[in-house]
């Protein structure tokens, strides 16, 4: 974040040389004086110019929340040996709290988006965009194709909130309720789409009849990821899945093993070039005209923001251990 010229200048002040100040004050180290009352007289007047430094970064905090649309800062020990990055750093990472918090709000009042008005909608996305002016990870790509530990993406994450009419469609269904959506980004490259559904009728249920009959089925579709830029994730859709993880209130047993996952049919590159219509030069793959990426908006430890291509839509998810049992 780059706060405005003034601002700047008031997290950077840093206190007045302590030899000016001694002249200033009509101390002259060249006259005989008492080594002491000099000593003495120059440590006080170095704490107070300290003082005054630390005033003015206070302000200089207020002024960056308000820049921030943060309601209310406290502004965090100055840190000497660099302020201006200090402070920076302190009142985007408060703001990035604040914008959270607002975030996960709305997105409970909305069910995940699936009972957004159009005013819920554009205020949501309007503080998604927002907060996507704070990412704090400049390359959110790095380790995708390679599937590095450190990789920023790696995580399994969970949907609070999306607007893609895919997903919505799927939420309209009379005979089945979406349960838990996920993104498991914990095997980079493969990254796979995880949508949990159960009878839409158990939901009318009482809750101690509901989970005597509780059954669930969980869908799938892996994908295979590949960094087009420092944002943005290119997909090649390989698989589709569907099981049975719960009946009548019981899960599955451990040893029943899962249908094995059905591998989608692959373009040859030549072909896909053809369809994107792309010289033998450029992987079609990569290719602007390829809608098969999604754009990493905002990225931390614990929260994703994402905008798919085709057919569109952002996406705000949480990071968790594991996929629901």
């Amino acid at each position: 974040m780059v706060l405005p010229p003034r601002s700047v200048g008031r997290l950077s002040r840093r206190p007045t040389p302590i030899h000016t100040v001694i002249k200033a004050g009509g101390v002259d180290d060249e006259a005989p004086s008492d080594a002491g009352s000099v000593e003495e007289e120059a440590a006080a007047l170095e704490e107070a110019a300290a003082e005054e430094a630390d005033a003015a970064a206070a302000e200089g905090f207020v002024e960056a929340a308000s820049l921030l649309g943060v309601d209310a800062l406290a502004p965090p020990d100055v840190v000497t040996d660099s302020p201006a990055s200090g402070t920076v750093d302190g009142s985007a990472s408060s703001a990035r709290e604040e914008l959270k918090s607002r975030i996960f709000a709305a997105c409970a009042a909305a069910d995940r988006g699936f009972a957004a008005s159009p005013s819920d909608r554009e205020a949501i996305e309007g503080l998604l965009d927002e907060i996507s002016f704070l990412s704090p990870i400049d390359d959110a790509t790095r380790g995708v194709s390679d599937g590095t530990d450190d990789a920023p993406l790696r995580a399994c994450w969970r949907l609070v909130y999306t607007s893609a009419s895919d997903v919505s469609t799927l939420a309209a269904n009379p005979i089945s309720q979406l349960g838990g959506i996920y993104q498991d980004a914990r095997e980079l490259p493969v990254i796979v789409n995880v949508i949990d559904t159960f009878p839409r009728v158990l939901a009318n249920l009482p809750p101690s009849v509901a989970a005597t009959f509780a059954t669930s089925s969980r869908i799938k579709v892996r994908t295979v990821a590949r960094p087009r830029s420092a944002s943005r994730v290119g997909l090649s859709f390989t698989g589709v899945g569907f099981e049975v993880t719960n009946v009548l209130g019981q899960k599955l047993p451990d040893w029943l093993p899962a249908p094995p996952m059905v591998d989608l049919p692959q373009l040859g590159l030549g072909v896909q070039r053809q369809i994107f219509q792309v010289p033998d030069d450029v992987d079609p793959r990569d290719a602007e005209s390829n809608p098969s990426y999604f754009d990493i908006r905002y990225l931390d430890e614990n929260f994703l923001v994402i905008s798919q291509g085709s057919p569109g839509g952002m996406f705000a998810a949480v990071k968790v251990d594991d996929l629901a049992e």
